[in-house]
């Protein structure tokens, strides 16, 4: 029995070094990520039990003077549950990339179940390029490891599929003739954890001494560039969520403190009303912002599941126009609707649809200056319904349009971007996405922006009805007049 490549028969299968380990930073990495995230989650969970015990018992009267303690845990709490959803989002960032980084100079890439069967092949150079997949799927790539190495095999695949990376070196037989002995070839053997359940297994050849070093120096430099932009993702997302949070929690500690302190000059009503409204307005804020990154993670992973029903889209449009109405009346901005006489149904999430038209018309509002207009308009043509958000703000040079949609992204001068977080029009796009639609963005520096969301209708019978009358105001709020205001105030 001829070997080829550095090992010979008997030889102990050897742990590669610790410079051959460099592929293992990011499932490290996604590891780190989800602990973090559970142990964040556990003390927001605390912090926010303790908050509400706190305020139950000022308010039954068995602790006195414990507004301020329950307000900076309720806070802690959200600031905690923040920073989970960020640690999960970075974990599951680097365990994506840790199952479809390739190592330079791997041979062939192979799926494996629990019980190391070959589920998919990926034949890329070498002695298994010409090799049919049928050939290696299965049990037969297992019956091709030398029988001395099989044990070792197996347990790196059942290790590996518990969450645990694992190196080894295994003899793998080539292709012969028929008339030929077999060969054996020794093969570097990366073991990988899928979120799937199962493992990926990269091999290699380490016996390749002209190209070795280079493949190292390659793959060495891969890793350090994954490493550096996913430590520059991380870094920006924290200072985004710090610059984000430190503003309605100074604003909640500093009323609170006022409102609780005994040596300071008494309040009168109005004064008290007005600090509350503040520390409630905080609030909100902080707990919009938890549920817009809890919304995108979701939707990034995959988690988002769709609650489908039968949506009138003129009622909906008709709440969302009304939920902003308040900030668009104080700010003097006018919001105008559009539509035909009549639209067909759409089959979606009704939640989803109504956080993606909330969020368009609360950043057209937000963005547009006092005297400026925010239009609506929604048609259906063919099989798809379209929703359109015009407003006359300052609008976006193209290089921002083109990077809207991620995450804390914020295009415009630092006066705009200190009006929003920036994840309203990434969870829009996540759920335009989930519902198999598309979203475009048009505008230009002094002519405003349009977004406009393109969603499939469901074929029905005579479900679209005829025309789209283009001057033609829908029957809900066309203008938003101070007497409506007053109104929904």
């Amino acid at each position: 029995m001829r070997h080829l490549g550095s090992g010979e028969q008997g030889e102990p299968l050897r742990r590669a070094p610790a410079s051959d380990a460099g592929g293992d930073t990011l499932p490290r990495l996604a590891v780190l990520g989800r602990v973090t995230a559970a142990v964040l989650a556990a003390l927001g969970m605390l912090a926010l039990a303790c908050g509400a015990i706190a305020l139950v018992s000022q308010v039954s009267g068995l602790m006195r003077g414990a507004e301020l303690n329950a307000l900076i845990l309720l806070a802690s709490g959200l600031v905690c549950g923040a920073l989970a959803a960020v640690a999960a989002g970075i974990a599951r960032a680097a365990g994506r990339a840790s199952e479809t980084a390739v190592p330079a100079g791997s041979l062939l890439v192979t799926s494996h179940g629990p019980r190391g069967d070959v589920l998919a092949v990926d034949a890329r150079d070498g002695p298994f390029a010409d090799t049919p997949a049928e050939a290696l799927l299965g049990q037969m790539l297992f019956d091709r490891v030398l029988v001395a190495d099989r044990p070792a095999f197996l347990s790196a695949v059942q290790v590996a599929a518990r969450g645990r990376p694992v190196l080894l070196n295994l003899r793998l037989r080539c292709d012969t003739g028929a008339d030929v002995a077999p060969s054996f070839m020794t093969l570097e053997a990366r073991c990988q954890p899928l979120r799937s359940g199962g493992v990926r297994v990269v091999w290699s050849a380490p016996w390749q001494a002209a190209n070795v070093e280079r493949l190292k120096a390659d793959a060495a430099a891969r890793a350090r560039a994954e490493a550096e932009e996913a430590n520059a993702a991380k870094s920006h997302f924290l200072a985004a969520m710090s610059h984000e949070l430190r503003t309605p929690l100074n604003a909640i500690l500093g009323f609170s403190e006022l409102l609780a302190s005994p040596s300071g000059a008494p309040l009168d009503d109005a004064r008290k009303q007005d600090y509350a409204r503040i520390i409630h307005e905080s609030g909100q804020h902080l707990l919009g912002l938890v549920n817009d990154i809890l919304d995108l993670s979701r939707v990034e992973a995959g988690a988002y599941v769709l609650e489908r029903e039968t949506i009138d889209v003129a009622a909906l449009v008709e709440s969302c126009v009304e939920m902003v109405a308040l900030d668009a009346g104080r700010t003097g901005v006018a919001v105008r609707t559009r539509a035909p006489a009549r639209l067909p149904a759409i089959d979606a999430d009704r939640r989803a649809l109504r956080q993606i038209v909330l969020n368009l018309l609360s950043n057209a509002v937000k963005f547009t200056p006092a005297g400026g207009r925010v239009q609506v308009a929604v048609r259906a043509q063919g099989n798809e319904l379209t929703i359109r958000v015009r407003d006359t703000g300052p609008g976006m040079r193209a290089e921002d349009v083109a990077r809207l949609g991620e995450p804390f992204f914020q295009a415009g001068d630092c006066t705009q971007r200190a009006r929003g977080s920036g994840l309203g029009i990434a969870v829009v796009k996540g759920l335009v996405k989930l519902h198999g639609g598309d979203l475009q963005v048009h505008s230009a520096p002094g002519r405003g922006t349009s977004v406009i969301v393109g969603l499939p209708l469901a074929e029905a019978d005579g479900a679209i009805q005829p025309g789209w009358t283009n001057d033609v105001v829908a029957p809900f709020p066309a203008r938003l007049d101070e007497a409506r205001v007053k109104r929904l105030a």
